[in-house]
């Protein structure tokens, strides 16, 4: 049958309006395509970012708690030291970590920073500036044997000022870990909320356009899982760096700035509840010795046996920790205060088992000093001062009785 002009006209009309606008859906859809294809390769450069320069940012930020640390260490044996030698070979330590203290914060400076950033770098500044000076002083004090002078000013000045300075890098970190944290949540809504654009837009295009949505929505899924994994990998690196930060890597016990911490929340609480809280310092005698004698390795496992050994002691509300070198501390709380001398003993027989190292029977000995909150002082300074001093006279006594003959 013939067409007629009206059939004509329709033909022509849906020409003119179908065919544009089936085209103006395709270009809509690639628009989408387009849109989905650049957030997600912008997403990803910032998790990019946020992976490659934040965690950098937070390992030189450990790297330079570490250095500082061992800095101070050095300087402190330097001062115990009563051999000439050992106090030369603790000097050249404390100068190769005042180079990677000085090392870790120069590639600090070196990256992008922030406002708070900048102020955290200049406050460091201040404080390093402090320290230096003490620390210079105090090591011509120690050449020049004047101990009790060097260790009154490591006690009195230079300790707080190290606390400080600890506490400003522990700060950075932190601002750091929120940055992260707070870049995670950004993306993962700005993710959920382009999800969302593009799956209303694709479901009202799907039903003249249904190859083309299907393909999106099939791109933008594959896309997102690649997000959630790159999240899901940085919260790991996260939780990872936040252990390492705060453990011991040999004997994964609480480090230095961890077991502080969790003594200063302790007293806190103590002084909320009325308890007691006592803190012990256990000095292993005559390691180096052992380190000389056997090699480094059979001085590791003997720090790996003896920290095992010290976890066994404790109950699960108390903390072991490694201080560093030889040195390890414990933490008690809620303890009777006239337990202390016999938890002393019971450590000590523990820890003075024979270890065994390929063949070797290590014989470990230890000094132990101990003080108890609120006794021996409310403050965390007061209280270690009294651990530390009475392990030092422990020691002593175990020289002279084995001098005696």
């Amino acid at each position: 049958m013939p067409a007629t002009p009206q059939r004509e006209h329709l033909s022509r009309s849906i020409s003119r309006y179908l065919v544009p606008g089936f085209a103006l859906l395709i270009v809509l859809m690639a628009g989408l395509l387009g849109h989905a294809v650049w957030h997600i390769d912008a997403l990803r450069a910032r998790m990019g970012d946020i992976v490659d320069v934040r965690n950098r940012k937070i390992q030189l930020a450990t790297d330079l708690q570490e250095a500082s640390y061992n800095r101070h260490n050095t300087l402190v044996y330097q001062v115990l030291a009563r051999d000439a030698f050992e106090r030369d070979e603790n000097f050249q330590l404390y100068i190769k970590w005042g180079y990677h203290v000085g090392n870790a914060r120069t590639q600090l400076k070196a990256l992008p920073l922030d406002a708070f950033e900048r102020a955290n770098l200049m406050r460091q500044d201040q404080l390093v500036a402090q320290i230096i000076v003490l620390q210079e002083e105090i090591s011509d004090l120690a050449a020049r044997a004047k101990d009790q002078d060097a260790r009154d000013l490591l006690a009195t000045e230079l300790r707080p000022l190290n606390l400080q300075y600890t506490e400003v890098v522990e700060s950075l970190r932190r601002h750091e870990r929120d940055l992260i944290r707070i870049a995670l949540e950004q993306a993962q809504q700005a993710t959920f909320r382009a999800i969302s654009l593009h799956l209303s837009l694709g479901g009202a295009l799907i039903v003249l356009a249904v190859a083309i949505a299907g393909i999106a929505q099939r791109l933008m899924k594959r896309d997102a899982s690649v997000i959630y994994a790159q999240v899901s990998e940085l919260e790991r690196a996260g939780t990872l760096l936040e252990h390492q930060a705060t453990h011991d890597p040999l004997t994964g016990q609480a480090n230095r700035t961890l077991f502080y911490r969790r003594l200063e929340e302790a007293i806190q609480h103590a002084s909320e509840e009325s308890f007691c809280v006592a803190v012990m310092y256990i000095d292993l005698d005559d390691f180096k010795q052992i380190n000389d004698l056997h090699g480094h390795a059979a001085g590791d496992t003997l720090l790996v046996a003896v920290a095992r050994r010290l976890h066994q002691v404790v109950r699960k509300s108390d903390t072991t920790g490694r201080l560093g070198g030889d040195e390890f501390a414990l933490l008690f709380v809620g303890i009777e205060t006239d337990s202390c001398a016999d938890l002393c003993e019971k450590v000590t027989r523990e820890v003075c088992q024979p270890v065994y190292h390929d063949g070797i029977s290590l014989l470990p000995a230890c000094s132990i000093g101990f003080a108890i909150y609120p006794r021996d002082g409310v403050a965390i300074d007061d209280l270690l001062n009294a651990a530390d001093a009475r392990m030092y006279a422990a020691k002593r006594a175990r020289k002279q009785a084995r001098a005696c003959p």
